[in-house]
């Protein structure tokens, strides 16, 4: 986990991912709810697919220029209700000029989609979501033990609640 005392809640997801476009809603509201205990981390998937690796490299990357937290939402919407981008195969360029409503020009954010850091943030994300074994998205990995899916939570609305139980059980050292 990267959240030292604290007890992770991380998400893998894609942008690319109709079921994390569902699901993105009731993410953000649990995200506001978690216990102050608790941290949410995210985690983009690749999963060997060209336009995923895209999206993750497209989300390290706004993460690095800081606009991730006004951006992320807003990815889910110019792909799936406004069609502005493609989740099947998406150009860098219109990654860039999406985020250059955010004040990074397409330069800087070329520039830095193409780093070491970006490319350290892919190779490790694939190595961690391999030992996780993680096979799809969305899903829910509490302080690196247990592993949630809208299936195996008995439907997405079930997967707060259940978060919400592991959580408690990590936070009393069951």
């Amino acid at each position: 986990t990267t959240t030292g005392d604290k007890v992770e809640v991380l998400e893998v997801f894609s942008y690319a991912c109709p079921h994390c476009n569902e699901v993105a809603p009731m993410v953000a509201d649990m995200k506001k709810r978690l216990p102050a205990n608790a941290q949410f981390v995210m985690i983009p998937a690749q999963f060997g697919f060209e336009a995923w690796k895209t999206y993750a490299r497209a989300f390290y990357t706004a993460q690095a220029l800081g606009i991730l937290d006004k951006s992320h939402e807003d990815m889910f919407r110019a792909i799936y209700v406004d069609k502005k981008l493609d989740t099947r195969s998406p150009t860098f360029a219109s990654l860039a000029e999406f985020y250059s409503k955010y004040g990074v020009s397409a330069e800087d954010f070329t520039a830095t989609s193409r780093s070491f850091a970006i490319e350290t943030r892919l190779k490790r994300n694939e190595a961690l979501i391999a030992a996780f074994g993680t096979e799809g998205t969305p899903e829910f990995i509490v302080n690196g033990k247990y592993r949630v899916t809208g299936p195996s939570a008995g439907g997405y609305n079930k997967i707060e609640p259940l978060l919400n139980y592991l959580i408690k059980k990590e936070s009393e050292g069951s």
